[in-house]
């Protein structure tokens, strides 16, 4: 904005301290650099003071939002009623400019068409919300008229602060850096909208600047658009949030599932080297294993093995040597020990130790590579 736009009085007559040469830049820049910039005539009641119309203002323009806000719940409430394809309602639709006769009866349509009692007296409530914010909007309308403050339109792009520099620095004729120091001290609002009315009133005499911002023109007011802006904000943190949260429970699912997998497969591991590592036995009397006709009665020859178990192991890594006890097998000494299949030779592959006194003995793996991973019977005699 140029620092140098003209500002139109309440008499309607422009102000501007420029020099001679800068008149044609100046009068483009009323033109088309601040657009439409104003002040309406003063109508009836114009005897009330500045500050009394103020507070007036500032009442019926808290009690519009105050309003807006209720009928932005209420519609939030109507809409979360909706199934899928059913009419929504938008705050912004009920009070745009720009709609047909039958856009704007969309309240009136809904009524009539709504068949739960609930949901119609909640339709009503927003209907009577709409009236009151309109009713609010027209008088706050007539308080403007008996303003003495200047204003300008809202185009878009529009800054409250650029618009406020042009006005100090051009129709207050305040060097920037007290412009500057000024608007420090008052509110300012990004949230405009084209056709919303930014008002400025600067008293030299005191040093006083005051500046806001009205509905005007527009469908909704500045705090209207800031509270839809800060519902569907607080909307996209919440499913953001959920996302997060579901996606953290996902890599938290994920890493216990890997966790899991690691352990399994470390313990796969582990089982699978015990099992290529260890000789695996069946350990019973030689009497035992003929009754069960595990091993024939002539020379002691394997005959069937499908019924035996051979849940013993010993870990080669760890150790070659297997202790038989005589208890073990229903035998009262133990005189020898005999590893089949015949295949292994004893003196070669392993090697059988008894004690003296035959109350135990142990059978010795000498080769421990040839056993890896192998199933054997021991058969003990007593």
């Amino acid at each position: 904005m140029n620092s140098k736009a003209a500002v139109t009085t309440a008499g309607g007559g422009i102000r501007t301290r420029i020099p001679a040469a800068g008149l044609v830049a100046a009068a483009v820049v009323a033109a088309i650099g601040f657009g439409a910039l104003g002040c309406a005539q003063k109508g009836p009641g114009s005897a009330r003071t500045s500050d009394e119309l103020l507070t007036q203002l500032k009442d019926d323009r808290a009690r519009i939002d105050q309003a807006s806000d209720t009928m932005m719940k209420r519609i939030e409430m109507f809409n979360a009623s909706r199934k899928a394809g059913e009419r929504t309602l938008q705050f912004s639709e009920i009070f745009s400019q720009d709609l047909s006769p039958e856009q704007q009866d969309v309240l009136n349509t809904l009524v009539a068409q709504e068949k739960d009692f609930s949901y119609k007296a909640l339709l009503q409530k927003i209907i009577a919300d709409r009236d009151t914010i309109r009713g609010l909007q027209e008088n706050v309308m007539r308080l403007e008229q008996n303003l003495s403050d200047k204003f300008v339109v809202v185009k878009r792009g529009d800054r409250h602060q650029d618009l406020a520099m042009t006005y100090l620095t051009g129709e207050a004729q305040l060097e920037p850096s007290r412009a500057k120091s000024l608007l420090s001290q008052v509110d300012q609002t990004d949230e405009l909208v084209p056709g919303n009315k930014v008002w400025f009133f600067y008293d030299p005499k005191n040093d006083l600047f005051r500046t806001y911002v009205t509905q005007g023109e527009a469908g909704q007011t500045p705090l209207a658009v800031r509270r839809v802006r800060q519902r569907q904000l607080i909307r996209e943190r919440d499913t953001i949030r959920t996302e997060r949260d579901a996606a953290q429970a996902e890599v938290a699912t994920l890493q216990q599932t890997k966790t899991e997998l690691e352990a399994t497969k470390s313990q796969l591991e582990t089982d699978l080297a015990f099992r290529e590592n260890s000789l695996f036995y069946h350990a019973a009397s030689k009497q035992s294993l003929k009754e069960q006709g595990v091993l024939t009665s002539v020379l002691m020859r394997v005959r069937d093995v499908k019924g035996l178990n051979y849940d013993e192991a010993l870990d080669l890594r760890e150790g070659t040597t297997i202790t038989l006890m005589p208890g073990s097998f229903g035998l009262e000494e133990i005189r020898d020990v005999r590893v089949l299949p015949s295949i292994y030779q004893e003196g070669r592959d392993y090697a059988v130790q008894t004690a003296a006194d035959h109350s135990s003995a142990q059978v010795v793996i000498l080769d421990p590579d040839l056993f890896r991973g192998k199933e054997v019977l021991l058969a003990v005699g007593g």
